[in-house]
């Protein structure tokens, strides 16, 4: 008899000699084919399943795990910024649409992932999530957990980041329909202060000021104080990020310089405005909301234009960080009640792990719901 399991051939010797037994030979033979058929049936479940794959880690099992990156290709060891994008499982096609655009500007200074979470996936989603992260290798799966929310998130993001021994010294947490001037940026951090930076969209509203958390920059400092909290059990949270990052930021013992970037961070989706559809786009701006799938190549292709077909000279003006009163009147103290009730959270201690009504969510967002510009 001649059985083909995993590759190999396997011949089995079944005819009748003097003193051997037909019978006991044969149930060896069948035992070896049902073992041959497990082997197969493991060998195939571990090459498709999303936990196997070595590309596509989720975070609980990162934190079983020691990590080591010195002499590895994966990662550098030290780059000036660690770019996080925030995003949905079934958001593939904007992912595909950063890939096909800004992603390209990731280099040894930039390191760029995706990261998501299984939370109300299907199995198919699962499966197809797991194969995004085996093509491209770029997606980081967040363990789901009944707390999950955005300020849960990021801080699963840094603990990614410093349990694979990457050191940065800035870190961007963004969303996926932002068009990010990723060369510019890399440009301009060279002039910015190394420590102390909270850069961003300013919301300048009363009780409530803050960076809106879907274009966050902070320096590594920053973020290294919140997670020393985090781990002495002392760090509040709140469901949203960028709340939850303000109150940070007010309890900070650091000298933080807030950089107000309102003209050059556009928070308006910036997709959909034909004004612009310019090639010195950016120039003019650091990165634009509300930019999908469409939009963000459109933007790419305008701006690598520029850049390679016309042999165009960038032209980066830097800024001055101005002082905060010349941007905003209210005081950066941040209190919770100054929200209307449907985004007012009490802060509670992280460690005591708090549960909310949009924990494990999805959030519509724009694309979905169309503008909800409010006076927060």
């Amino acid at each position: 008899m001649i059985f083909q399991g995993t590759g190999y051939f396997i011949f089995i010797q079944t005819q009748n000699k003097a003193g051997k037994k037909p019978r006991m030979l044969r149930k060896r033979a069948l035992t070896l084919i049902v073992a041959l058929f497990v082997v197969a049936g493991l060998y195939i479940f571990t090459r498709v399943s999303p936990r196997r794959a070595k590309d596509f880690v989720s975070a609980k099992h990162v934190a079983k795990r020691s990590f080591d990156l010195k002499g590895t290709a994966e990662f550098p060891r030290k780059v000036r910024l660690f770019v996080a994008v925030l995003t949905h499982a079934k958001r593939k096609p904007r992912r595909d649409a950063i890939r096909d655009s800004w992603f390209k500007e990731c280099n040894n200074q930039a390191i760029c992932r995706f990261f998501s979470d299984e939370v109300g996936l299907s199995n198919q989603s699962r499966l197809k999530l797991a194969n995004e992260g085996l093509e491209n290798k770029d997606v980081v799966l967040l363990p789901p957990t009944a707390r999950l929310a955005f300020t849960e998130r990021l801080l699963l993001v840094w603990e990614w980041v410093y349990q694979h021994n990457i050191q940065f010294d800035y870190f961007l947490r963004i969303d996926d329909d932002h068009f990010l001037c990723l060369g510019r940026l890399l440009y301009e951090l060279k002039h910015r202060p190394l420590k102390g930076l909270y850069w961003g969209f300013l919301h300048c509203h009363p009780k409530v000021v803050r960076i809106d958390e879907a274009w966050l920059l902070l320096s590594a400092d920053l973020v290294e104080e919140v997670l020393a909290r985090r781990r002495d059990k002392t760090l509040v949270c709140t469901p949203y990020g960028d709340q939850a990052v303000a109150i940070w930021i007010n309890q900070s013992k650091k000298n933080v310089t807030y950089f107000i970037d309102n003209k050059r961070i556009v928070h308006k989706s910036a997709g959909k405005d034909p004004s612009f559809f310019n090639k010195d786009i950016c120039e003019k701006y650091m990165s634009l909301h509300g930019t999908y799938p469409k939009s963000m190549r459109q933007f790419w292709l305008l701006w690598d234009n520029l850049r390679r077909r016309e042999s165009h000279v960038l032209s980066y003006q830097i800024p001055k960080i101005e002082d905060y009163s010349k941007h905003c009147a209210f005081s950066p103290v941040f209190d919770y009640t100054g929200f209307i009730s449907e985004y007012q959270f009490k802060p509670k201690l992280c460690h005591e792990n708090p549960t909310w009504s949009v924990s494990g969510n999805m959030h519509a967002g724009r694309e979905d719901d169309g503008e909800r510009y409010s006076n927060y």
